[in-house]
């Protein structure tokens, strides 16, 4: 049991920031969320990886939150590059292999501490912690994978940030 848990560490410290989507032609990374005056917004880091060139469109009701109390809202304006946002959709041309910025603002209390879950189109992720208003950014940085746990398919939730480590909930489910 307790190599189990040696291994569920590193696996845990290798996917800490692993809340992506494939999305179309690329892929979409959850940075974080977090509080300002008016409300709490979230930044993802997108990489065209299918093209060499393409031109994105968002659209912030692609995005919703479920709230703790279960009820979803979606996001009501979006950014995608130039930081401007735009209530409906947003979009530039961009080329591979280079993250780019997309921010998500949802009109909610700036003292809101998490979500239930992040949706993006179909797919959701449980447990979004909220950086509360007036802290320091600190940005994340990409971790070296970890060894792989043969056996056991590995699901995160409940991620908190405490110190410089996250501190998660790893359910560890045997596959045949």
């Amino acid at each position: 049991m307790k190599k189990l848990m040696a291994f569920a560490v590193l696996a845990l410290a290798s996917t800490a920031f692993a809340q992506s989507w494939a999305v179309a032609d690329g892929k979409l990374t959850l940075v974080g969320c977090y509080g300002k005056q008016d409300g709490v917004y979230c930044d993802f880091s997108y990489t065209l990886t299918e093209k060499q060139t393409s031109r994105f469109y968002w659209v912030a009701s692609r995005f919703k939150i479920y709230k703790q109390d279960g009820v979803s809202q979606e996001a009501n304006s979006i950014a995608f590059v130039d930081g401007k946002f735009d209530s409906d959709s947003s979009s530039q041309e961009i080329i591979a292999n280079v993250p780019v910025k997309v921010q998500i603002y949802f009109n909610v209390p700036n003292s809101t501490s998490g979500f239930r879950a992040l949706a993006f189109a179909d797919t959701k992720f449980d447990n979004i912690p909220i950086r509360p208003y007036g802290t320091v950014s600190k940005t994340p940085i990409q971790l070296p994978a970890g060894p792989s746990v043969t056996g056991f398919a590995i699901s995160l939730s409940n991620c908190q940030l405490q110190g410089q480590n996250y501190v998660c909930v790893a359910t560890l489910t045997p596959t045949k």
